[in-house]
């Protein structure tokens, strides 16, 4: 296990960034003890959060996309119990599990920020340096003004609430992006990380590389509960820089796990292990239906076409409605990777 020190100075938005209140998470209780945040969507792309309450603290897995969103969230938390947050696990390094961490520092002073040392080292790369802020300070406004274009041609007062809202919370956001500094997790680990005892012991693992190279699961044994970051969760698996066998091979070690509970990344809480197995089978087609193409002679362009059109008749009913959206690149990806490209 390993700590750092702070790299730059915790800034404090919130007299220019208020808190959202209680209109981004829906905070249900999954086990004695603990409860999952569910975050409500459009609200810039949040993720879940578990909140774990331990013997004289409390443990939280992820923190939200932005400081205003972790203030929220600790909100939320501050109405559950009076035990301070003495504990963060950041499950990945993508932005909209991380970016919240600020508020918890300016809240608990101390708190230990803990992930895989790999994450910490992705977290540093894509985003301390400001590299991807500064990218979304130029994207995310062109998108706010195709939602705003989209607003007056949309007749589904449903469509139009969701771009309302959209371009409202985004456009929060943007601002708050201009002063925001992402804080890295002070404490790391490889495989293996224990925290409490008996009924409160939290098992923090490194199962093996899925939605990321880094991915870290949180495990209470004696609730029977993982809170399993974008590893499994509600949506579509995103398939990025690691291969869906190895993907598949890490969710057959979770499988391992006693657990009746999955507090996931995205989506709602998730009961039993069936969701598991439907991801299992999707990224092994994926694969091999991708593989086939390729050795068949299909080129990418081709693939795209048929192999999505195959995972399209076979999953689109099991999956929510962005899959369609999500499949085509999964199956680009999947290609480039055969490929060699």
């Amino acid at each position: 296990m390993k700590a750092f020190k702070c790299l730059a100075p915790i800034l404090l938005l919130a007299i220019s960034i208020p808190a959202a209140g209680g209109d981004l998470f829906d905070v249900k209780p999954v086990a004695a003890g603990l409860w999952a945040a569910i975050a409500k969507p459009y609200r810039p792309e949040n993720c879940n959060s578990a909140i774990i309450e331990l013997k004289d603290s409390v443990l939280v897995v992820d923190t939200a996309s932005t400081p205003s969103a972790g203030r929220a969230l600790i909100a939320e938390i501050k109405k559950l119990t009076a035990k301070p947050v003495r504990y963060v696990v950041n499950t990945h390094f993508h932005w909209d599990h991380y970016w919240g961490n600020e508020a918890f520092v300016e809240a608990f002073p101390g708190v230990e920020i803990i992930s895989t040392e790999t994450t910490r080292l992705d977290m540093k790369r894509m985003g301390i340096g400001n590299a991807q802020l500064a990218r979304w300070k130029i994207e995310i406004p062109q998108y706010i003004e195709k939602w705003k274009a989209a607003l007056p041609k949309s007749t589904d007062p449903a469509e139009r609430a969701k771009l309302q809202d959209r371009v409202t919370k985004w456009g929060e956001a943007v601002e708050e992006f201009k002063t925001m500094r992402p804080v890295l997790p002070n404490v790391t680990f490889e495989r293996r990380m224990l925290l409490g005892q008996g009924d409160s012991r939290v098992e923090i693992l490194w199962l093996g590389r899925g939605h990321t190279p880094g991915d870290a699961v949180v495990y209470v044994p004696s609730r029977h509960v993982v809170a399993s970051g974008d590893l499994l969760a509600g949506d579509t698996p995103y398939i990025g820089t690691v291969t869906p066998q190895e993907w598949v091979e890490t969710l057959d070690e979770l499988g391992k796990l006693d657990f009746d509970f999955v507090i996931p990344g995205h989506g709602d809480v998730m009961k039993g292990k069936d969701g598991l197995e439907l991801w299992k089978q999707y990224l092994t087609d994926v694969a091999g239906e991708s593989l086939k193409a390729f050795e068949s002679g299909e080129s990418l362009e081709e693939a795209q076409k048929n192999v999505t059109a195959i995972l399209k008749s076979r999953y689109a009913a099991k999956f929510p409605d962005g899959f369609q959206y999500a499949v085509e690149g999964n199956v680009t990806t999947a290609y480039h990777m055969i490929s060699g490209e």
